[in-house]
């Protein structure tokens, strides 16, 4: 399993590094018999320590954790059992899951850009809606990643085992790019350009 650890604005030890590797990819194994990717994050929030994990599997869901805490071994403890709590529900819901079909769903490849955001230091104060500076916003991070094939139920379970705040899919019943999302009430939001255009 590939596992990236990055350190920013802290110095992380090497007994840290290795407890880190050592339980992600534990972790992961326990549910997951193909390796996926990794990314771990270690950084000061104030007087605390913060640990963000993120975990792509091979099925290309997303499962994200994070956890902090004066210490950073606790952080990093915490943030690796909240990431193993949510690799189990997700495993559990792709055994629970009635889908009859066998084959794997199509996938396509696209990239996942990673924009720099601005502050709200670089908007007018005259209430305008352009940033002052550059035209064009600077790419942090770029890869090639998969939009894949789902049903909006499939795309669901998705979205709330990983915790992640949107979920950018193509609906298997029209070919047509949909988005499932959190919403602030705690419901998931549907957007689907098709079913509004037939309405």
């Amino acid at each position: 399993m590939q596992i990236q650890v990055v350190s920013k604005g802290i110095d992380v030890s090497e007994s840290l590094r290795e407890e880190i590797l050592g339980r992600v990819e534990e972790g992961v194994g326990k549910y997951f018999s193909r390796p996926g990717e990794a990314y771990v994050a270690v950084s000061r929030d104030g007087p605390l320590f913060r640990v963000d994990c993120s975990v792509h599997l091979p099925s290309g869901v997303m499962l994200q954790a994070s956890d902090t805490d004066g210490d950073a071994y606790k952080a990093s403890e915490g943030a690796m059992e909240k990431l193993e709590k949510r690799l189990r529900r997700y495993k559990r819901k792709l055994k629970n899951h009635h889908n009859t079909q066998k084959k794997e769903l199509p996938a396509e490849n696209t990239p996942i850009v990673v924009l720099q955001g601005r502050g709200l230091d670089d908007w007018d104060d005259d209430g305008d809606d352009a940033p002052t500076g550059g035209d064009e916003p600077v790419i942090v991070a770029e890869k090639p990643g998969e939009l894949r094939a789902l049903t909006v139920g499939m795309a669901v379970l998705e979205l709330e085992a990983a915790g992640a705040p949107f979920m950018l899919f193509r609906n298997i019943a029209h070919n047509g790019v949909n988005v499932v999302y959190q919403r602030p009430d705690g419901n998931v939001g549907w957007i689907d350009p098709d079913r509004g255009a037939k309405g």
